[in-house]
């Protein structure tokens, strides 16, 4: 039976202006779903989990209530009743993405996707299913038992929303990105309707959502996707001092160019610390992580490990090791005021060598304005980009590797002041611009700002947009949450 709230908007509309739209939704959400499912309690220790997040600049928004629906009807029901309501809301899986209302809200519905848990592993297909909830961690700890996996986060922690917007993995090189491995996708359209995405079944609403960004078209309640095989890998990090900087870097350019051995991954990570330079460059250093699919890396990370280095914990490991790999110096580890920002590079040219002068000098230039500032390198090889294509390819359209991506991040100061946070947030973004990116690139969604606009670095952009439009005809996604701008 329709609440109250629900037959009067049958006759006057939305009534978000008539009411606070966040609380009136929560109340029918509540008489909906019950109590269970929904709360209010801004002082409960389950209230304040929720509101969380890896970038702690997201804690300060506080919804009216939280959802944690348990099906897909719970997640229909919700948006039913959102957008009735006239409501703001926001879709959490892990909280990981730093831009503001991509998963927060601020006095509106948060739909806490954590209660959605669910995984299975059929071994005559070898497909994998999982639910959106919890993070990668859980998932590789589930599919180890059947010495499977599935490709996905390389760090433990972060939510399964990765996907969706391309989602690199230690194991992409062999497989592609975590979207290409998507077979089958339940999701909740912005009207509430329930529906599969497959290649043969809403394949335009399948292909934008490899890679095309989370929670733009709808709601993913359950993702069915290919597994892989694993068993040992040779991993782990390699911490470097300042004197070897520039050959790391030079050994890093070389491996994107270079290497041809599919079961090879890297991440090169530059830090830079707070700390007084005092001309002795102890506010930096290099960490390598190194990840080979098997117990024997052959001369594939030679170039790495044969500088001397601070600390080594390369051995054998297990996946679920692989993603715990310690990351006391990693920043998608650290909670803290961080943001992203990306750029994007070929490899038969030296060009990101003038971003890495640029950043640097941003970085002198800023000493005491951040907490940790780090360049990843994120190699793009054509063993990458060829296993895409032999999955239908994504969102993204990859064009041939080898390039990479260049995650920048920034983590400020606890407690500066608006103006002064606002004043180094735009000197990074500047800096970032000021680099050139390679053109016929897709800037990288996952680490990207959303005043990039990535998605219109994308060859498929139009295309894109049409799917939008189709599937979400009066922007109620676009309106009401703080996603991906397709204009």
């Amino acid at each position: 039976m329709l609440s109250f709230a629900f037959a009067l908007a049958g006759i006057l509309g939305p009534i978000g202006s008539y009411a606070t739209a966040g609380p009136l939704a929560c109340s029918n959400i509540t008489s909906q779903l019950g109590s269970s499912k929904v709360n209010t309690q801004k002082l409960s220790l389950k209230y304040h989990t929720s509101t969380e997040y890896w970038s702690t600049t997201q804690d300060a928004y506080k919804p009216s209530c939280i959802v944690y629906p348990t099906s897909a009807e719970d997640v229909s029901v919700t948006l039913k009743a959102i957008r009735v309501a006239d409501s703001r809301f926001a879709v959490k899986g892990g909280g990981h993405n730093p831009n503001t209302f991509f998963s927060s809200v601020d006095e509106g519905v948060l739909i806490d996707l954590s209660s959605l848990s669910e995984k299975s592993y059929d071994p005559e297909t070898t497909l994998a299913t999982y639910q959106p909830g919890g993070v990668f961690g859980d998932i590789y700890d589930y599919f180890i038992k059947y010495n499977r996996t599935v490709v996905g986060a390389r760090l433990s922690g972060v939510g399964t929303g990765l996907a969706l917007g391309g989602g690199m993995s230690y194991l992409s090189p062999q497989y592609g990105m975590a979207c290409d491995s998507f077979r089958e996708l339940e999701i909740v359209l912005p009207d509430g309707e329930i529906v599969t995405a497959s290649n043969t079944t809403n394949p335009d609403l399948f292909f934008a959502s490899r890679g095309g960004g989370g929670n733009a078209y709808g709601v993913v309640t359950k993702y069915t996707v290919q597994s892989r095989p694993v068993g040992e890998f040779f991993a782990g990090i390699i911490i470097y001092a300042f004197p070897q900087k520039d050959t790391i870097i030079e050994a890093i350019g070389n491996f994107v160019r270079y290497n041809t051995d599919p079961k090879a991954a890297i991440i090169g990570t530059y830090e830079k610390l707070p700390t007084p330079d005092l001309n002795l460059n102890i506010d930096e250093a290099i960490i390598m992580f190194l990840v080979y699919d098997g117990p024997d890396p052959g001369d594939a990370f030679v170039n790495f490990t044969s500088v001397p280095h601070l600390i080594s914990t390369t051995g054998i490991k297990t996946y679920p090791e692989v993603a715990d790999m310690p990351v006391s110096f990693a920043t998608e580890a650290s909670r803290g005021n961080n943001i992203f920002r990306v750029g994007v590079h070929r490899a038969d040219n030296d060009e990101y060598k003038n971003a890495l002068d640029v950043w640097r000098n941003w970085a002198e230039s800023n000493k005491g304005k951040y907490t940790l500032l780090s360049l990843d390198f994120q190699p793009v090889p054509k063993s990458l980009t060829d296993a895409s294509k032999a999955q239908g390819g994504n969102a993204m359209q990859m064009p041939d590797g080898p390039w990479f991506w260049l995650n920048y991040l920034l983590t400020t100061p606890p407690g500066m002041s608006e103006p002064d946070y606002d004043a180094i947030q735009s000197s990074f973004r500047d800096m970032v611009a000021s680099t050139t990116n390679a053109e016929g690139l897709p800037l990288f969604i996952n680490d990207a700002n959303r005043d990039q606009h990535p998605l219109s670095t994308f060859s498929t952009y139009e295309k894109l947009q049409g799917i939008k439009k189709k599937y979400d005809p009066d922007n109620f996604f676009a309106d009401k949450t703080g996603g991906w701008s397709f204009d």
